[in-house]
């Protein structure tokens, strides 16, 4: 995997910047932590020469100056780099006692700490970086003579130092680790990627069938490719869809244009009366008229599986809607010597497109009014359940085999009793459609005798 290619990725991009503020935030800690534990040292130090100043005040006082001045004479001197220095200046300047050599001029004798520069001379051990400032104290005894503590710092430099140190190896691991990790999220995004642009190479040299391959690991980018897979597979459905219509077409219009060729030609190659010529318009008139119903069947059709089919969608009042298109149909079936029973729970409601189920429902009650035959008995039944709605229309006739009612849903398809009636066979085909549309069941079903068709639809937007 190139380089280049994974440093423009947003994994690492985004790494770089976490690692950049990690750093900026644990440097800001750990800084913290070095300046508390450096005002920690200082003031354990000041404390520590503040006591023992004080206590060898009371040595002076209490056991007099002999005692001061064996003490101060017998001080040990086991790490010279964390010795504590003492000196002892007599009134007239002369020193009494004490391993300094000299007083430090910047120094006053008021009880107060402070950090003052001392050079090598003043001290008589060998010290690893003497010079510096070192915290000092002086005062003045009672007879006027001044005492002095220093302690040499060595010990407490090294302490800070290795404390930086520590800081800047924690602040390598944790940029280290912040880069490594992205730098190992980008290989396996860019990975991941690379296997939909695979798929979408595929998909662009016109295989269809293509897929997005998942891990099994249930995260975003399976969830991008069961989304991305159910799109290429609704896309492969219109697809297959159009190439069969376009089939479908080009077989079931073949003979009306034939027909309708045929009729025009022999009506043009000798005149003809009027009547003749109203024949032959009429004729034609009704192959128009099929070719016509043919084209609009596709047309709802591929809208419904397309989701792009005409009218908002919304909430509908599908009882309304159920009991509107009933009552139309009461007449037709009425004339035939036919029989509809409506059956409708008020209220029903539902989120879909209106135009598409009243089409639907139609095509339902078409078909069971057509193929039922007279004196048939046809019901609209519309019933409420926990979540979905059933609408269901049955009727006493032939009904349809079971091993054709799958094949019926598909288009142009007309079974051999139906061949003699005017028809495309789209309406079921319609149907199947608007059900998908809808997430529907649809279900068709021995009414014994005849057909029952339903439509299971869910009454809660998802």
């Amino acid at each position: 995997m190139p380089p280049l290619r994974l440093l423009r990725t947003t994994a690492i991009r985004l790494a770089l910047r976490y690692a950049v503020f990690y750093a900026l935030l644990t440097g800001l800690g750990l800084g913290l932590l070095y300046w508390a534990t450096s005002r920690y040292v200082d003031a354990q130090i000041s404390a520590g020469l503040e006591n023992e100043l004080a206590s060898l005040r009371k040595i002076d006082r209490r056991q007099g100056r002999k005692r001061l001045l064996r003490i101060l004479d017998n001080r040990p001197n086991t790490n010279p780099e964390n010795h504590r220095f003492s000196l002892l200046i007599a009134p007239d300047g002369h020193k009494l006692a004490g391993d300094l050599k000299g007083w430090p001029r910047p120094l006053q004798a008021d009880g107060q700490v402070r950090n003052v520069w001392i050079k090598d001379l003043l001290i008589p051990y060998p010290v690893a970086d003497r010079d510096g400032y070192w915290p000092m104290i002086a005062t003045r005894l009672d007879d006027g003579s001044r005492l002095l503590l220093a302690q040499s710092v060595r010990q407490a430099e090294d302490l800070q130092e290795f404390i930086l140190s520590t800081m800047g190896l924690i602040l390598l691991v944790i940029v280290g680790l912040t880069l490594t990790l992205g730098w190992r999220m980008g290989r396996r995004m860019l990975e991941r990627v690379d296997l939909i642009n695979e798929t979408a190479r595929g998909i662009r040299q016109g295989d269809l069938s293509q897929r997005v391959p998942g891990t099994g690991h249930n995260d975003e980018f399976d969830e991008l490719a069961a989304h991305l897979n159910r799109m290429l597979s609704h896309i492969e459905r219109l697809v297959d869809g159009m190439r069969e219509v376009t089939d479908n077409v080009a077989h079931d219009l073949r003979r009306p244009l034939s027909r309708l060729h045929n009729r025009l030609e022999v009506a043009l190659l000798e005149a003809r009366n009027a009547p003749d010529y109203r024949r032959v318009l009429q004729a034609s008139l009704v192959d128009l008229q099929e070719m016509i119903r043919t084209f609009n069947g596709l047309l709802e059709i591929a809208q419904a599986e397309a989701g792009s089919a005409r009218g908002d969608w919304e909430i509908i009042d599908l009882s309304a809607l159920v009991r509107e298109i009933g009552f139309l149909y009461q007449d037709l079936v009425e004339e035939q010597g036919q029989r509809l029973c409506l059956a409708i729970d008020p209220a029903v409601s539902l989120w879909g497109n209106r135009h598409l189920l009243g089409q639907a429902l139609s095509n339902l009650l078409e078909n069971a009014h057509k193929y039922a035959g007279p004196g048939a008995e046809i019901e609209l039944r519309l019933r409420q359940g926990q979540g979905e709605c059933l609408l269901r229309v049955s009727d006493s006739g032939p009904g349809i085999p079971a091993t054709q009612r799958r094949r019926v849903l598909e288009r142009f398809v007309r079974l051999d009793a139906a061949r003699t009636r005017p028809g495309s066979g789209l309406g079921l085909s319609l149907v199947a459609a608007v059900a998908r549309l809808h997430e529907a069941r649809l279900s068709l079903e021995d009414n014994a005798p005849g057909l029952a068709v339903s439509l299971t639809l869910p009454t809660q937007r998802g």
